[in-house]
């Protein structure tokens, strides 16, 4: 279908022409999308063959963190991205990059249409390493705080069908909650996950959807990296980095799987989906 005229901004941005010699396609991206994602949208502009993601947020509106949508320490904060980009922080390469903004309208990102396929888990941890090593955690007020706990303060845990060491797990949450925060706080994704890290033809590692941009434990992006892989990226990050200690990166790593592992057990057993084969003892194996 047609899309509406692109802002003046984003024309500006695509060095583009005037507005009515712009001819522009528009196609709906499905698929899972951050919670503060409202729609997500492939712009072609078919003049000079460009394409970009248009990516409209809106406030989580229902559930149980929907309250804390407008709060900026808070994972769910729905406006952090459009800041996140504005703001100078997020890596540029020549590993770790992300997609170029063109403009950011309201509550409307208009970013670059990455192409690529899945990075490999252990070059997407070891470039990781490197640009956590060398990012200072900025005092910026929209920054999110550790977001583990907000998540666990929301959760209640049910009868389920689980493997009853799951719940062992889950039972040791404040203990792992108390080492986790004693451990270098860095500058993490949030959601290090597959899904949003593509290795690009050019060799970068594009890193997608920074909603979640917050302070963390050192490690704990690697949970994420881990449940969505099935691998283990800790020796990768390791040699990305000598900053951290070993034990430091480890326990962030274990404790974040633990108690992020278990919680999606739960999640899905609570709403009658299966567990994966190997998802539960993915998690046990490498549990603190």
């Amino acid at each position: 279908m047609t899309c509406e005229p692109l802002p003046p901004d984003v024309l500006a941005a695509l060095q583009e022409g005037s507005p009515e010699r712009i001819t522009c396609h528009a196609e709906p991206i499905r698929g899972s999308s951050g919670a503060a994602t409202a729609t997500l949208t492939r712009l072609t502009v078919q003049t000079h063959h460009k394409t970009l993601v248009r990516k409209e947020l809106h406030p989580i509106r229902t559930g149980r963190h929907a309250p804390f949508a407008t709060d900026p320490r808070h994972w769910a904060y729905w406006r952090r991205e459009p800041l996140a980009y504005a703001s100078g922080l997020l890596p540029t390469g020549p590993g770790l990059t992300t997609p170029h903004c063109y403009a950011t309208v309201d509550n409307v990102l208009y970013l670059e249409d990455v192409q690529g396929k899945p990075e490999a888990p252990a070059t997407a941890a070891a470039r990781l390493a490197v640009w956590q090593a060398a990012t200072p955690l900025p005092d910026v007020p929209w920054l999110g705080g550790h977001q583990l706990p907000q998540r666990l303060r929301a959760t209640t845990w049910t009868p389920v069908d689980a493997d009853p060491r799951i719940e062992r797990l889950w039972r040791q949450r404040d203990d792992l909650l108390a080492r986790l925060a004693g451990l270098p706080t860095v500058l993490s994704h949030g959601d290090f996950s597959a899904g949003n890290i593509l290795a690009t033809p050019t060799g970068a590692t594009v890193l997608l959807d920074w909603a979640t941009l917050s302070a963390g434990p050192v490690g704990a992006d690697l949970a994420a990296l881990a449940l969505s892989t099935f691998t283990d990226p800790l020796d990768a990050y390791l040699a990305g980095t000598d900053r951290f200690a070993r034990a430091d990166v480890e326990l962030g790593y274990r404790a974040t799987l633990a108690l992020t592992g278990a919680g999606r057990v739960h999640w899905m057993l609570s709403r009658g989906m299966p567990v994966p084969d190997g998802y539960e003892e993915f998690i046990l194996s490498r549990r603190p």
